[in-house]
């Protein structure tokens, strides 16, 4: 035993030694084709194994292959991949071409696996850095999306500075809260709910009663808060067939971003600043007042008082445009980002810092971020792989009162309800400000003098681990284990001061209110993942595990009403409100999925999720979410004999998932009373449901992809069936039940059915021009297919005269009805309103097409068509109630009870037609170009020391071609709800942004 113990320690050198020898070291390096410089993270890979290498920040790579490699493989994001036969060759210098779609990248689907595009059975689009970034530069994430994700519909809610989005992903996923998809950041599940500070509720304002938080507080969703710039690529998944292995949470779609890793080889720098200026897009204007005009308004001595008025202003010259001196104002931008990475095959590092201001074209509003990041990965031996992803990130938030936020301060409406001969400007003796005779409060005076203002600090951390237990030829046992946890706290700071005219007239003067939101988010997850090949035709991969998710939130306010004289800030109230809203969540889910290649033809996947919830009335009752898809590439088979198609797959997909039971709705609330100064509860009328489980979302998808010359083109069709089951709204009850509603009732079904194509064609690509063009074309249609109790609203609108949508069956959620009353229009319509337009589009389309001219040179731009989407306008019956709107007084051609009246006075008699508005554009939505340094240029100047300095100017919605009356047609009232987005209440103005770029590389 001894000798033979011994004789193997002795040979074990020799055994080392052949080994080595059968392997032989590979060098090179690989540049991009259309401007020779390198391209940093170039996967290369031995074809038919786990070999491989990165290159790096100069797109050098040294790789170790086994004797029997024969071919290798280079690929890389955005680019057409190509192979090299090994041969006796040691060093290969490869040129890559930019592809509109990569066939050989490699998508994320799963929790712990993932697979090459050319055999996903799924419709998964996929944003690029340079998608993301690379034209110009966008306020937030979400908000760089636009335009870029077929089957989205995406929309700003605001447009303040660091103002919410609203994303929407083959329509409408629910009616009982907000429809935004998962988001899932380097393995973190994201907080990303849009949470008002409370500016919009009636208590901020000293009425006697009101709510914590409002639809209607112009929030910022919380991803705004990640840096653009550190995002490698984000992956959408739009619907339950793609998202089933998320499971509860994933009924809306999920996102998930990856941000920048390093790569090894020689440590890269990179330095970019924007600075760039905006402007509102569009200004209402304000038709100017007549003697005969102010005899349509007033009567008697107000009339008389009021011509006076104008004779005085028009005599001093003193005629304002208010509007303009509001939102008129230039807003500058300005955007710094530093990045450090490199490594070695070991150890590889990524580290990024950035600062952005965005200015309000309103003063003293304005978004303030600073971010960290720093992401580390390691090899430890042979076995073990780990990950590290941190990130801080510090924002505030100055978005002033817009909107219908608190009727006596909001800008908009105290500026609809001004004449332009009011003097309102500052006196320049006393510094007061006189009180308007028109509207609420002063518009000048709460610019100067209300406060509303928030800052977050906000920390997301995420760590992975491989184990590989077994790595051979033919098979490969490994344990991924995934966790993180995303922490935000966010402060607000409301406060208007006693003496402001719209305080004066309160029965408690003054109030401050600061209010505290904080978010704890967990995810822990381990799965146990077996990749092993059946012959040389079968790959198989089997993986089980569990996931454990933890959601924490801390709603809180504390008011002060009655304050007293002197300074806004220190002060205190004599009435105290206070308010805390507390949740605490738990999902556990169990996976195993199965998946299946043959030969890169067809690729077969099975998998199910059994989620049990906190929220669910059982916390123990497990809910199953099973998921199925086939794609075969028919271009793969020996019989396919056309050369010049090098990809037709056909692809067919069904999941489910499913929306989260909204929180307390399995709990009947008790209501306070106070009976001989002794504090008890008694029975509210409402109902909850201790039944309550989560809504249920399915959906059937096919496709077919064709990739044409080798990537030069790229077609994607699609077609979904998407049902939501059983979903929940507080249901009225009849009055004779005893109870006033059912709280968490399941009320219907609702079905979403559309289709999504894709064209990507690179028309010319030679030495010194290439043209690349990727078209979008989407569409969804969204009908009730059930209903088990009668119609009933669904939005959160302004009553019929303006508009409101309805949950009736056969009709869609987001259609608006409104007067006149119709009897003979739609049966399912309690109220037998108008029927009138849906909100959701007839359809939108984009065109990106960018240029590429004599390799140094760089143009692009991204055209946005919607068609036919529906907005309720109520900022222009707003201006015409008091004779504010441009066209007031021009002349309708129409007579009521035998006068004729202007357009204004028309418009305040008629019904919620002229209020329900056509807000579709065709916009340019960016546009840029940018010119990097030739090489022997910039070497002459700076040697090696620079590898890179590129220079560009860029904007965003410079152009809009719209019928829409109001400010944007993007902008609504009412941020992420369901059905109540598109309201437009005299919000904040949205604004054309132009920026200048410098970029060097060292």
């Amino acid at each position: 035993m001894r000798k033979t113990i011994l004789s193997a320690l002795l040979s074990a050198p020799i055994l080392l030694q052949q080994a080595a020898a059968q392997n032989r070291e590979i060098s090179g390096r690989v540049t991009d084709a259309a401007n020779g410089q390198g391209l940093p993270g170039v996967t290369v890979l031995v074809k038919g194994t786990t070999v491989g290498a990165s290159t790096n920040a100069d797109g050098g790579f040294t790789i170790s292959v086994p004797a029997s490699a024969t071919t290798l493989v280079f690929s890389s994001v955005g680019y057409s991949s190509i192979e090299r036969a090994i041969g006796t060759s040691s060093t290969f210098n490869v040129s890559l071409g930019s592809s509109t779609r990569n066939l050989d990248e490699v998508v994320v689907t799963g929790l712990a696996t993932s697979v090459k595009r050319s055999n996903l059975a799924n419709a998964v689009s996929t944003v690029s850095a340079k998608e993301l970034v690379g034209s110009t530069r966008p306020v937030t994430v979400d908000a760089a999306l636009s335009g870029k994700v077929v089957g989205a519909n995406i929309a700003s809610t605001s447009g303040a500075p660091g103002g919410g989005v609203s994303i929407q992903l083959r329509g409408i996923s629910t009616i009982s809260g907000s429809s935004q998809p998962l988001y899932i950041i380097d393995g973190v599940y994201a907080v990303s709910d849009e949470v008002g500070n409370g500016a919009g509720a009636a208590a901020f304002t000293g009425a006697s009663s009101g709510t914590t938080r409002t639809t209607q507080d112009n929030g910022t969703n919380r991803i705004s808060d990640l840096n653009p710039n550190d995002i490698e690529s984000i992956e959408i998944l739009k619907g339950p067939s793609a998202a089933a292995i998320y499971g509860t949470r994933a009924s809306a779609g999920v996102i998930i971003i990856k941000t920048k890793r390093g790569a090894a080889g020689q440590t890269r720098v990179s330095v970019s600043q924007d600075i760039g200026f905006a402007k509102a897009r569009n200004l209402l204007g304000q038709e100017g007042w007549t003697p005969e005009k102010i005899d349509k308004f007033y009567s008697g001595a107000s009339a008389t008082a009021e011509k006076a008025k104008l004779a005085a202003a028009q005599a001093s010259g003193k005629l304002y445009d208010y509007e303009k001196e509001v939102f008129g104002n230039t807003a500058f931008l300005r955007n710094t980002n530093v990045s450090v990475s490199g490594g070695t095959d070991r150890t590889k590092f990524y580290v990024s810092g950035s600062t952005t201001k965005e200015g309000g074209i309103v003063k003293n509003t304005d978004y303030q971020r600073n971010s960290i990041r720093a992401n580390v990965d390691q090899k430890i031996g042979k076995l073990l792989d780990i990950g590290i992803s941190s990130g801080y990130f510090n924002s505030s938030n100055r978005r002033g009162f817009s909107g219908n936020d608190n009727n006596g301060i909001s800008l908009g409406y105290n500026l609809a309800q001004i004449p332009n001969y009011a003097e309102l400007h500052k006196d320049p003796v006393t510094g007061l400000y006189p009180d308007s005779d028109y509207s609420g409060d002063n518009p000048l005076a709460v610019v100067e003098r209300a406060i509303n203002e928030e800052k977050t600090n906000r920390v997301t951390q995420a760590g992975n681990a491989t184990l590989h237990f077994i790595e051979k030829e033919n098979s490969s046992l490994r344990f991924a284990a995934q966790g993180g946890i995303d922490y935000s706290s966010s402060n607000a700071l409301l406060a208007l001061p006693l003496d402001l005219q719209s305080q004066r007239s309160s029965a408690n003067p003054g109030v401050v209110r600061v209010a505290k939101n904080e978010f704890f988010n967990y995810n822990l997850q381990g799965f146990l993942i077996y990749d092993y090949r059946i012959g040389q035709n079968l790959s198989l991969t089997s993986q089980v595990g569990l996931v454990r998710l933890g959601l924490r939130s801390n709603l809180s306010f504390q008011q002060g009403q009655n304050l007293v004289p002197g300074p806004l800030l220190p002060n205190r109230g004599s009435v105290i409100t206070q308010d805390v809203q507390l949740t605490d969540q738990t999902d556990v889910g169990y996976v195993a999925q199965q998946s299946a290649n043959f030969r890169d033809q067809v690729e077969l996947t099975a998998g199910v999720r059994f989620d049990k919830s906190s929220r669910n009335g059982d916390p123990n009752k497990l809910y199953a979410f099973p998921k199925g898809s086939v794609a075969v590439n028919l271009a793969k088979w020996d019989f396919w004999s056309v050369s010049a198609v090098n990809l037709l797959k056909l692809r067919a997909a069904y999941g489910e998932t499913g929306g989260p039971a909204f929180f307390g709705g399995l709990y009947s609330p008790l209501t306070g009373i106070s009976i001989g100064n002794r504090p008890g509860f008694v029975p509210s009328t409402v109902v909850g449901n201790p039944e309550i489980g989560p809504e249920r979302a399915t959906e059937l998808e096919f496709g077919v992809d064709v990739g044409l010359l080798d990537g030069r083109i790229n077609f994607e069709a699609t077609a979904y069936n998407k049902k939501i089951k059983d979903i929940v709204n507080t249901y009225v009850t009849a009055p004779g039940t005893g109870v006033q509603s059912v709280r968490a009732y399941p009320v219907g079904d609702l079905r979403n059915r559309g289709l999504e194509l894709t064209l990507g064609i690179i028309p010319v690509r030679s030495e010194n021009f290439t043209w690349t063009t990727n078209n979008l074309f989407w569409l969804n249609r969204s009908e009730v297919t059930r209903i088990i109790v009668p119609a009933f609203s669904a939005s959160s609108g302004f009553g019929s005269t303006f508009g409101q949508t309805f949950f009736a069956l056969g009709e869609s959620p987001s259609r608006w009805y409104g007067t006149p009353v119709s009897a003979t229009d739609n049966p399912n319509n309690p109220s037998f309103l108008t029927r009138y337009g849906d909100a959701q589009p007839r359809f939108q389309m984009t065109f990106q097409n960018t240029f590429t001219i004599f390799k140094n040179l760089e143009a692009s731009f991204l055209v946005a068509w919607k068609k036919d989407s529906y907005t309720s306008n109520l900022t222009r019956t707003q201006k015409d109630a008091f004779g504010t709107s441009e066209d007031w007084s021009e002349d309708s051609g129409q007579t009521v009870d035998g006068v004729r009246l202007t357009k204004g006075e028309y418009r305040q008699t008629q019904n919620a037609s002229l209020f329900i508005e056509n807000s579709g554009y065709v916009r340019l939505r960016e546009a840029s170009i940018y010119y990097s340094l030739p090489a022997s240029v910039r070497t002459s100047l700076f040697k090696d020391y620079v590898k890179n300095i590129r220079v560009g100017v860029s904007g965003n919605n410079l152009l809009t071609f719209t019928n829409y009356s109001g400010y944007d047609p993007e902008v609504s009232n009412f941020g992420q709800t369901a059905t109540s987005a598109q309201v437009d209440v005299l919000t904040y103005p949205a604004t054309r942004r132009m920026f200048f770029h410098l970029n060097l590389d060292f």
